[in-house]
């Protein structure tokens, strides 16, 4: 089946588009606050506190400097107080609550520094910290499992971090346990098996854990199993001669019922055969390949169709973080090809706002080694059936691991009426922001609803098959996923060798902005809305154009594209442009996974407007006021947020004659960013209001005439369905 459409134009930035802006370096050395002797006195006693840790002269120990509210901006960290000749910045575990490592030479040095210290710099710096307290961990010595996971801390030493793993084996060489330490990069995870309740007691003597938690932390969702009542289900095979995409589906196992065995590309397990359980992959994956014939051939539902690779990692015992990893990394070694990885499972309660998760960073670093995508539940909040709008604050924040911030994270909305109304967030459907602020989920689409009769509660959910390929329906952000993973696949099967993680995340997410009205009070629980299928995502009409900007972005330069032509048709008769913009941003920042609250080390930051007095004043979005605090900005402003979405309506003109596009770049204290390279899609679209002028001509005209490097996103302008 095939669509005429217009398509989108990829647009490359070329060498002049690149300039080096003039610095002007700020900050000043005025004490945010009154140093008093009192003070000094105070900072001192805390700091001899450190040495009374357990093991103190023989490791290296963790301690946590509270700065002040408004002391968080990168001008005002305490760098000259803590540094590598004293106890260095290395980690946060929260807002404005930062890690330092400490050694007995850095701490006697950093006493020195605090007393006698009277330098107009060292004054300001010691008017930042609030307090200065030991780092202790949080361990629930009640996890009733036999099996452990244990984060050990990163220094900033390859020296300390091998002298830390190796005390770390000789402390579990007097358990009578066996470990395995996981290969990542990002997070030193022993999985230890055996003496997990004398091991727990014994945690907090041993300096440089970071976090424990039971290894089986992922939980299979018990299945409603709703019949249908549509037997046999309307469930097609796969084409000849169509090349379909394949979706790695890491959850229970899929089932060999004859419906799914011809999508079926490959499968693996690390599940023992007492514990396998088949029908909430087998849902999962008939999601994937037929969402739209199992739902009745509902519009709403995507026509894309993908194959699916079975990841079996969930039993009925759950699932253990330490192997559903392992088992991605095993299987993307032997099949590069797979781009998106679709899961359907998660955590049973809500992330931390102050740290990423680990599982989290574990995918966020698998995403980067293997060039791919992963789509991920936002989670199901079952403590009780939330009306919409929420009447109370309830504990319904994302689980892990769907704070991953190279993930593409799913909601869920109602595709009927019921306990709550068609398109509205299904009453278990978990909402952001994770930590830093960041959105999650990014998009919602169709996970089902309840009716309640007689206060009991009836399932209205989307439809897919059971082990034994009979149609069922059932409700969760499960089931919501693998609808947008079917569509991700398919975008990078269309778009070709042009196409990546960041380009297929800025489309599905550019297009739930298009076609969906989400204020901000709700975009915690929407993101930015329900895409499209695939063909939708890629066409454009005549009223609009849709242009993707791709580039790569390093600290000192700014990129721009002046002026930016802008077709006469959306000019009146005052010359003033009126239309409607809309601009989504998704850039690969570097990441530190020691720092919870900092994870993202580099903002970018994208702009269209006009340049007034010499200076830049962005319309799109709106130029902000100053905040007070970095906290503020970092939360009302998306500042460190690796997407950022915006849309602009001018329905009386905004008079403006020469546009520009801006894109500027700032990293993170202490991280060194120079040379570093970051890549970036921007996806812009251009609308007439009413939808009746020719937009895309007239773009396309500009354009050439402008000399841009331009081509077709999908250079077939036939969209395969």
């Amino acid at each position: 089946m095939t669509k005429n459409y217009n398509p989108i134009k990829h647009v490359q930035f070329s060498e002049v588009d690149y300039i080096k802006p003039k610095v002007h370096p700020g900050g000043s050395n005025k004490p945010l606050k009154s140093v008093t002797d009192k003070f000094k006195a105070e900072l001192l006693s805390s700091i001899e506190e450190l040495s009374k840790v357990s093991g103190f002269n023989e490791k290296t120990t963790i301690a946590i400097v509270e700065l002040e509210n408004n002391a968080t901006a990168k001008s005002h960290r305490p760098t000259t107080i803590f540094n590598d000749k004293t106890c260095p910045f290395f980690g946060d575990v929260g807002y404005a609550k930062h890690l330092i490592q400490i050694t007995p030479n850095g701490l006697s040095a950093l006493k020195q520094k605090i007393s006698q210290g009277k330098s107009k710099n060292i004054i300001k710096d010691i008017s930042a910290i609030k307090s200065i307290v030991p780092y202790k961990v949080s361990i629930n010595t009640d996890i009733d499992d036999k099996s452990l996971s244990i984060r050990l801390f990163r220094f900033n030493s390859i020296d300390k971090n091998k002298k830390l793993d190796n005390d770390f084996e000789k402390f579990l060489k007097e358990f009578d346990c066996t470990w395995k330490k996981h290969s990542s990069n990002f997070v030193r995870l022993y999985r230890v098996s055996g003496s997990a309740k004398a091991i727990l007691q014994s945690l907090p003597n041993f300096a440089g854990v970071q976090s424990v938690m039971s290894s089986k932390c992922i939980q299979l969702k018990p299945m409603v199993k709703a019949q249908s009542g549509i037997n046999p289900p309307t469930m097609f095979p796969p084409l000849e001669g169509i090349d379909y995409p394949v979706v790695a589906v890491v959850d229970s196992g899929v089932s060999n019922c004859a419906p799914i065995i011809p999508w079926l590309a490959g499968r693996t397990s690390c599940v023992a055969s007492d514990y396998k359980n088949d029908e909430h992959g087998t849902f999962v994956s008939g999601l994937i390949t037929n969402s739209f014939n199992l739902n009745n051939s509902d519009e709403r539902f995507p026509l894309c169709q993908s194959k699916i690779f079975s990841v079996e990692v969930l039993g009925e015992d759950g699932g253990d973080l330490y192997s559903i990893i392992q088992a991605m990394y095993d299987v993307a070694e032997l099949n590069p090809q797979i781009k998106v990885w679709n899961l359907s499972l998660g955590g049973s309660t809500p992330v931390s706002k102050s740290e990423i998760s680990t599982m989290a960073i574990m995918l966020d670093e698998f995403q980067d080694r293997f060039n791919c995508l992963c789509v991920v539940a936002a989670g199901n909040y079952e403590d009780s059936a939330r009306v919409w709008p929420p009447s109370e604050e309830l504990n319904d924040g994302i689980s892990s691991p769907g704070d991953s911030v190279r993930s593409l994270t799913v909601g869920s909305v109602a595709h009927v009426d019921g306990f709550v109304k068609n398109l509205e967030p299904s009453h278990f459907s978990r909402r952001g922001p994770v930590s830093n602020y960041v959105q999650k989920p990014e998009v919602v689409h169709f996970g089902g609803n309840i009716i309640m009769n007689g206060g009991q509660p009836i399932t209205l959910g989307v439809n897919s098959i059971d082990s034994h390929g009979n149609s069922h329906h059932d409700i969760g952000t499960s089931f919501s996923t693998p609808i947008v993973s079917s569509i991700a696949a398919n975008l990078f099967e269309q778009i070709g060798s042009r196409a990546n993680p960041s380009l297929v995340k800025t489309l599905v997410i550019h297009n739930a902005n298009l076609n969906n009205s989400v204020d901000d009070e709700h975009k915690p629980y929407y993101g930015w809305g329900k895409p499209h299928g695939t063909a939708d995502i890629l066409a454009v009409q005549d009223y609009e154009s849709t242009m993707i900007f791709e580039g790569i972005a390093q600290k000192s330069f700014e990129i721009q594209k002046l002026p930016f032509p802008i077709p006469e048709c959306l000019r009146t008769n005052d010359r003033k442009v009126r239309a409607e913009f809309f601009i989504t941003l998704v850039y690969h920042p570097e990441l530190d996974p020691q720092k919870a609250f900092e994870y993202c080390q580099m903002d970018m930051n994208v702009g269209f407007g006009k340049v007034e007095d010499g200076k830049f004043s962005s319309k799109v979005p709106l130029q902000q006021e100053q905040h007070q605090f970095e906290c503020d900005l970092v939360k009302n402003g998306d500042k460190w947020s690796p997407v950022k979405v915006y849309k602009k309506r001018f329905p009386n003109g905004v008079d403006i004659k020469d546009w520009k596009l801006r894109v500027s770049v700032m990293d993170r204290d202490g991280f060194e960013a120079q040379g570093v390279l970051i890549p970036f899609s921007i996806a812009l679209t251009i609308r007439d209001i009413d939808k009746e002028q020719p937009v895309y001509n007239e773009m396309s005209q500009l354009m050439d005439q402008y000399n841009w490097e331009v081509s077709d996103l999908v250079l077939d302008n036939q969209i395969k369905v």
